[in-house]
């Protein structure tokens, strides 16, 4: 089967969000002078903010278009490198502006542990020029996301781990996915300890070989917060059999004034309502609105 999920994650079994998914990879690159800093160059995909933290798995045709389309509402240009798929943000990202959605070689200066590369040059690179086999090569082909067997196990395994997570609210979003035992974990959170608790209960479990983290911290500054309270109150208000206690079928991640709604809806209507009421909260500086409508299963005799 092919494992092309978002979850999201909480302290009761997860609903899995169906989503496209996407990826990216790397080549070889040069030590620099500490352990988490390295210079070099490495090929990339050049992704929208959005779609790098959001999505996972091959780059299919919808992978570009969600990075085109997020990229022109405004989310900015990032780095995933393909060898293992660390979402870098870059310093100076009018040097990649250009390029969204096309896998590019970049040279510069990373620091692993903060997420960010010091870009000197980047250039386009077809896709063909990929050595077949490589690792930047395996994450551009869907096939390594199929997971069988022992793998599909292990891909349960993880999905439970992050499911239990004790203090994931709705206002964070953590996914994940795999390809050939590497486990990539993505989305936001309001707390570090969630980051590093998902790391945690995934690493050292068996069939897992190696975890990429690019969960991001998000920023808890006060307009932030209010922004956060605010969504929730209003949705909450106008779409209520979404909400329940302290939990939520819809996400709320804010980043600096920016809300991205996720989840599964019944219908467009909801998915237009949630738009305009997430508009009119104060401190709110854009929607992306990435709700979807929940497929309703067929019964027979209908």
């Amino acid at each position: 089967m092919t494992m092309t999920k978002w979850l999201s994650c909480g302290n009761r079994p997860a609903r899995a969000l169906m989503a496209i998914v996407v990826t990216a990879t790397v080549a070889p690159y040069g030590l620099g002078a500490d352990k988490d800093k390295t210079v070099g160059t490495f090929n990339a995909y050049v992704d929208s903010d959005l779609c790098a933290h959001l999505m996972l798995g091959p780059i299919t045709e919808a992978r570009l278009q969600c990075s085109k389309d997020t990229r022109k509402q405004g989310s900015n240009s990032v780095l995933v490198r393909l060898g293992d798929n660390l979402v870098l943000d870059v310093n100076k990202t009018k040097m990649i502006d250009p390029l969204i959605s096309q896998i590019v070689s970049a040279t510069g200066e990373v620091k692993a542990k903060d997420g960010r590369i010091k870009l000197a040059e980047v250039a386009p690179v077809a896709a063909s020029t990929i050595k077949p086999g490589s690792a930047d090569y395996k994450l551009l082909d869907v096939r390594h996301f199929k997971l069988t067997g022992d793998d599909a196990k292990t891909y349960e395994k993880v999905r439970h781990e992050l499911a239990m997570l004790p203090y994931v609210s709705e206002y964070d979003f953590i996914s994940f996915t795999m390809a050939d035992r590497k486990v990539i974990l993505t989305g936001w959170t309001v707390r570090q300890t969630n980051r590093s608790s998902a790391y945690n209960v995934v690493k050292d479990l068996p069939g897992v070989e190696q975890v990429t983290n690019n969960i991001e911290v998000l920023p808890l500054g006060s307009m932030d917060m209010q922004a956060r309270a605010g969504v929730r109150a209003t949705l909450q208000r106008v779409l209520s059999r979404y909400f329940w206690g302290s939990g939520s079928a819809i996400k709320i991640v804010v980043k600096n004034g920016n809300v991205i709604l996720l989840g599964m809806v019944s219908s467009q209507s909801d998915i237009d309502l949630a738009t305009i009421q997430a508009n009119s909260v104060r401190g709110v500086f854009k929607v992306f609105n990435m709700l979807q409508v929940e497929a309703k299963s067929s019964k027979s005799g209908d």
